[in-house]
């Protein structure tokens, strides 16, 4: 089922209903790319449809992208946060540049209780000084300010903090991992964090175990 939450064609919630009796709560994927339009919520569908046959309601999320589109994102993402309707707690799951947009969402959203982050570009002041993904923070940013839309800079947040990384991953250097762990040790932030084997695209493998690893931790705050 899709669910529109705008008048732009990207806004959209797709929402799949799990193959037996529910978990509390709901789970809600977000896909990255950088944060530009040609990369789609298809990539989240797979991970969607792999918690709804595990008994999690499961959504996942298409949003405004592309340049100077940082606000426009985080009210996406509150608006279709909004629509979940089922009681219980709510993790959110960032692949890439969804990792960023997750953990705004928490430090905006309350009902937010746990962020997963899979490789995620947690740190964009780190980000952009390495001009990943040619300028891609710059681009995001426009002419807004930086501070306000960095997940570090907004920590702590009341929500759980999963940091998941790849060993071999080209596109979001681990050296963005190890900020974000000094920065939530450093303030507080209720954390846990750990380094696989495998680059940036495992996590968005249903088979994988980088996957599983992000499926127990779902499943262990949801009461299954």
């Amino acid at each position: 089922m899709i669910v529109h939450y705008g008048d732009h064609p990207d806004q959209q919630l797709q929402y799949f209903a799990p193959a037996h009796p529910s978990l509390p709560g709901a789970a809600l994927i977000i896909h990255g790319g950088y944060w530009r339009q040609k990369y789609t919520a298809e990539l989240g569908v797979p991970l969607a449809k792999d918690l709804a046959v595990r008994g999690v309601p499961a959504y996942n999320l298409e949003y405004r992208r592309g340049p100077g589109s940082a606000q426009l994102m985080l009210d996406d993402a509150r608006a279709a946060l909004a629509l979940i309707e089922q009681p219980g707690p709510i993790s959110v799951i960032g692949h890439s540049a969804g990792g960023q947009l997750a953990c705004l969402l928490a430090a905006h959203e309350p009902r937010v209780n746990q962020v997963i982050s899979q490789a995620g570009v947690l740190d964009l002041r780190v980000a952009r000084e390495l001009g990943l993904s040619h300028d891609a923070v710059n681009e995001l940013l426009g002419p807004l300010d930086l501070a306000p839309y960095d997940p570090v800079q907004l920590w702590p947040v009341a929500a759980r903090v999963i940091l998941f990384h790849g060993r071999t991953d080209q596109d979001v250097p681990a050296q963005l991992l190890s900020g974000a762990v000094t920065r939530a040790q450093a303030v507080g932030q209720e954390h846990r964090w750990e380094m696989f084997e495998g680059d940036h695209y495992t996590w968005i493998d249903p088979t994988s175990a980088q996957w599983a690893a992000c499926v127990r931790e779902v499943v262990s705050l949801h009461g299954g």
